[in-house]
This record gives structure tokens, C-alpha cells and sequence, in this order.
């Protein structure tokens, strides 16, 4: 190799290398520019557009990405906790899980946590278990933050009524919703729909009459009294002796 060949190509080579630490960037830079995303807001179709990845040096390294993203859930400001847990749930990896389910009980970031678990592992014995921590934990929740529970209890047992899911682990989650319904949940209907939704042997059955005789002392609003008395009423003229398990 003659000489000028071999500088052409150290030079080259270094020019690559220079260019990969500007795409990566250190752990530091990477954490700035991680929290300008999540403190920069846009309005409307700009932010709806605004990806993550294209913004940040990561060096295409999702898990590095993801650690960072969990460092800055753990921050005392709840908006930028949630801000960061609204992109974790896109880049967690299985890395994340522990610092997901320690989340579970957590009335802000705990909606987030169960989608997170959700999408990195599916319907498992553990993110059932983390369903359920999060639907029955007696922390105190806004009237928004238990609307949002129930949100998550429904996009649930919806995932859970896949064909690919198997049967113990469908009938966990189930019981896990009709155990929030009747003890636990304010917006009855919107449990009650998804559960029709996903097993069809629910919506005529001593299971739901059950739920919602428990419910009814719960409801917040006229809405949710007239759709919880008309269940009841519905499913007494049944008639309810003969209403199956």
C-alpha cells in the first residue's frame, strides 16, 4: 500500500469516527437533548409530528435511549415524568421492566406503566399482575386519574381478548376487570362495555349482575346510575335464576 494510500485512509477513518460520536453524542448530551424534547412544546400538527429519535443523538441505540428516558420518569416534576413516560412507552425495552412495575401504584405514571409492560411483553402472568396492582391500589386518584384507569382497564382486557392469548391468561384478566368493576371502579360503563366486548358469555350472566349490584352505590353521575340500574334491571327480568354463571 503506498503511502498516500494508507494517510487517505486514516484520514477517512477518522473523519467516520468523528462523525459517529457527533451522531451519538456522549450520555450527557444525549440527556440534554432528551429533556429540550420534552420541555420544548409545539402546537398542534408540529407536535403531533414530533419524533423522538429524530431529534436526538443516540447513535440508533434504543436501549441507551430507554434508560434515559426512565431516569428522567424518576424526577420530582411530575410533567416531565409524564412527558418522559409517554415516549418510554414507545422505546422500553426489557431492561426497563423492573422501574415499569415499580410504577404500578403510581397515580400519575401508572396508566403508562401497564402500556409499557403491555407492549414489551404482552399478556403475561406479570403484566397482569401489574394490572392489577395498578386498578386496586388504594392511593388517592383525581377524578381524571380514575377515568384513566378505567381507560386502561378497557384497552386491556381488549388486548387480552386476542385469539393468540392463552386461556389462563385471558380468564386472569378478565377476573382482575371484575374485581375493579365491583370494587373499585367509578366509570362503570366504560369496564362493563369492554368486558361485553371481550367475552360474550358476560352480558347475560349471574358474573355481571353480581358486578353491577356492587357497583351501584359507586356511581358518580346520572349517566353512569341510569346505565348501571338499567344493566341491573335488564338482567333481573332475565330472569335472573336463570341466568348462567
Amino acid at each position: 500500500m503506498t503511502m498516500h494510500r494508507a494517510l487517505t485512509l486514516i484520514v477517512a477513518s477518522a473523519a467516520f469516527c468523528e462523525m459517529c460520536v457527533a451522531v451519538q453524542g456522549t450520555d450527557e448530551e444525549l440527556r440534554r437533548d432528551v429533556l429540550e424534547f420534552l420541555t420544548t412544546r409545539c402546537c398542534g400538527n408540529v407536535e403531533a409530528r414530533r419524533v423522538l429519535t429524530n431529534e436526538v443523538r443516540f447513535g440508533g441505540d434504543t436501549n441507551r435511549l430507554a434508560c434515559v428516558l426512565s431516569e428522567f420518569a424518576q424526577t420530582n416534576d411530575d410533567q416531565i415524568a409524564e412527558w418522559a413516560m409517554w415516549q418510554l412507552k414507545k422505546y422500553a425495552t426489557p431492561a426497563q421492566l423492573p422501574f415499569l412495575y415499580s410504577c404500578a401504584t403510581n397515580p400519575v405514571l401508572g396508566k403508562t406503566a401497564v402500556e409499557s409492560v403491555l407492549r414489551v411483553e404482552g399478556v403475561t402472568s406479570n403484566s397482569v399482575a401489574i394490572l392489577a396492582e395498578y386498578l386496586t391500589t388504594t392511593n388517592i386518584f383525581t377524578r381524571q386519574q380514575a377515568y384513566y384507569r378505567a381507560i386502561c382497564c378497557a384497552e386491556f382486557i381488549h388486548e387480552a381478548s386476542a385469539v393468540n392469548v392463552p386461556i389462563e391468561q385471558k380468564e386472569a384478566a378478565f377476573s382482575v376487570a371484575r374485581n375493579f368493576a365491583a370494587n373499585v371502579n367509578t366509570s362503570n360503563s366504560v369496564v362493563d362495555k369492554a368486558l361485553i366486548c371481550a367475552d360474550i358469555t358476560y352480558r347475560y350472566s349471574a358474573r355481571r349482575l353480581s358486578v353491577m349490584r356492587a357497583a351501584y352505590p359507586r356511581c358518580i353521575n346520572e349517566y353512569q346510575t341510569n346505565y348501571v340500574a338499567n344493566a341491573i334491571s335488564e338482567l333481573v327480568a332475565y330472569p335472573e335464576e336463570n341466568l348462567p354463571d
